[in-house]
């Protein structure tokens, strides 16, 4: 398993009512969970920025491995493309969501060692959730279908597609207000 890290946080967090990725979230940047996680289970891990990214880039807690995505405003699957081309070489990545500092490293590997085709997203207790996993296969899908606000979820009906069972509710947490966060019933 050779993956990538890539954490998703180029966002202007409407709904949180402020600078959501650097926010406190028990006791650090919220962005810098998901970019511990990755970086434990994976090691090479890349930030794709947007809004307020020096802000972002500075909780991040790394000295480098950053993608700005200049066409953050026009939603998530722009920060998907910007990673897919600028992370071609690779031979999977692994996309972490920014604002969901639950994932632990060890559903992070095992996303990871699933990919071998198409897009992986771990399940826990029958819902599907974050991180996914695209394999090299799938990046002409990913850089020729995704619009808009979606990620790679949006593949589903286009690529092959595996799920990953895990015991990690952390996989269907997200922090969307200054409150705190919730967990998201996907499917």
């Amino acid at each position: 398993m050779v993956c990538t890290g890539v954490v998703l946080a180029a966002g202007a967090s409407t709904r949180f009512g402020g600078l959501k990725l650097v926010a406190e979230y028990r006791g650090k940047p919220l962005v810098r969970w998901a970019v511990e996680s990755a970086k434990e289970a994976l090691g090479e891990v890349y930030v794709v920025l947007g809004y307020v990214a020096d802000e972002v880039r500075r909780a991040a807690g790394l000295v480098d491995g950053f993608i700005y995505n200049p066409w953050w405003r026009l939603g998530l699957s722009t920060s998907v493309k910007a990673a897919v081309s600028a992370l071609i070489d690779r031979r999977c990545l692994v996309f972490m969501l920014g604002d969901m500092p639950e994932v632990s490293p060890r559903t992070v590997v095992a996303v990871a060692s699933a990919c071998e085709r198409g897009i992986v997203f771990p399940v826990y207790k029958g819902a599907r959730g974050n991180p996914a996993a695209c394999c090299r296969d799938a990046y002409p899908l990913a850089l020729e279908l995704l619009s808009g606000d979606v990620g790679l979820r949006a593949l589903v009906e286009h690529a092959e597609v595996k799920y990953v069972e895990v015991d990690d509710p952390g996989v269907l947490f997200d922090v969307d207000t200054p409150s705190g966060g919730r967990i998201y019933p996907r499917q």
